[in-house]
């Protein structure tokens, strides 16, 4: 299962950015998804650097791949007021990670998924009017059903 509900926060509290991928991070931390927070961090940050993760449509996908990932996962955030991610005012958030050795097939099919469904707007809609977590997860990831 790459999401689930210990992954979601629908109304984060943080309004920085860096701050915002410690709490996703943390998340997935406690969700076992990790085994070792601090690389995974080190990856997200080193990818953030190379170039911005804002994809437009008020949407941001940090990620990172690393062996510090256990299993492949999303996280997700909604933010009410917004953060703003290299200029760009973001609510949706999704953090992926993937281990080094999955790098090809499991991140490229997770990141290209929700690079596709983003430029629906009623995918979008979805994901911003909604406050059940279980529906958050039939949204993102339909198969999980």
């Amino acid at each position: 299962m790459l999401i689930s509900e210990k992954l979601i926060d629908l109304d984060v509290a943080e309004r920085d950015k860096g701050d915002l991928i410690n709490h996703l991070v943390k998340l997935a931390n406690d969700d076992d998804r990790l085994n070792d927070s601090e690389k995974f961090l080190k990856a997200v940050y080193t990818r953030e650097a190379e170039i911005s993760t804002s994809l437009g449509y008020q949407v941001a996908v940090p990620h990172g791949k690393t062996n510090a990932v256990k299993k492949p996962f999303i996280c997700f955030a909604k933010s009410h007021k917004g953060i703003y991610w290299n200029k760009q005012l973001v609510h949706l958030i999704f953090l992926i990670g993937v281990p080094e050795e999955e790098k090809g097939n499991s991140y490229l099919t997770i990141l290209a998924s929700i690079a596709r469904r983003i430029i629906d707007d009623q995918f979008r809609q979805h994901l911003l009017t909604t406050d059940d977590k279980k529906k958050v997860i039939e949204i993102i990831d339909p198969t999980e059903n």
